[in-house]
């Protein structure tokens, strides 16, 4: 019986490690956006370089960053996804964060929701976070 427990128990170890990195590109689009809601603020960005790709756009944008000198350049960042908002060179409204400008979103800031990626993220990691913790138990609990 004790081996089958141990046994038992890495298997649900295993799965709430896979249940965890199957939505790591949730979570951090989900810490992202916290961020940006909570420390970002409205500016101006310009498009630089417009790609097609198979899952839509890349956009790469240069932040505008309002007392910044002329000869140094500005934080990039990239969209995937959503249509272009105009021709390169345009200039879009973006929310971005002070501290670390490179982390942008085109847009608003009242535009900013972060609950759409919260389902995902707790689902995934409360399910595995608690897959692991049984699994730590029945291994545990055979020793």
């Amino acid at each position: 019986m004790r081996p089958f427990l141990a046994m038992a128990g890495v298997i649900l170890v295993g799965l709430g490690i896979v249940a965890c990195v199957l939505n790591l590109g949730g979570l951090f689009i989900f810490l992202k956006l916290r961020n940006l809601k909570r420390r970002g603020v409205e500016g101006k960005a310009v498009s630089t370089l417009q790609e097609w790709i198979s899952s839509g756009h890349r956009v790469y944008y240069d932040v505008l960053l309002p007392g910044a000198p002329p000869q140094q350049r500005p934080p990039r960042f990239i969209e995937i996804g959503p249509e272009p908002q105009g021709p390169v060179g345009t200039v879009v409204p973006v929310v971005y964060d002070r501290r670390k400008p490179s982390r942008a979103k085109t847009g608003r800031l009242a535009d900013v929701d972060p609950s759409e990626e919260w389902g995902g993220v707790k689902s995934h990691w409360g399910i595995g976070l608690v897959l692991i913790s049984v699994g730590w138990v029945l291994i545990l609990a055979t020793l």
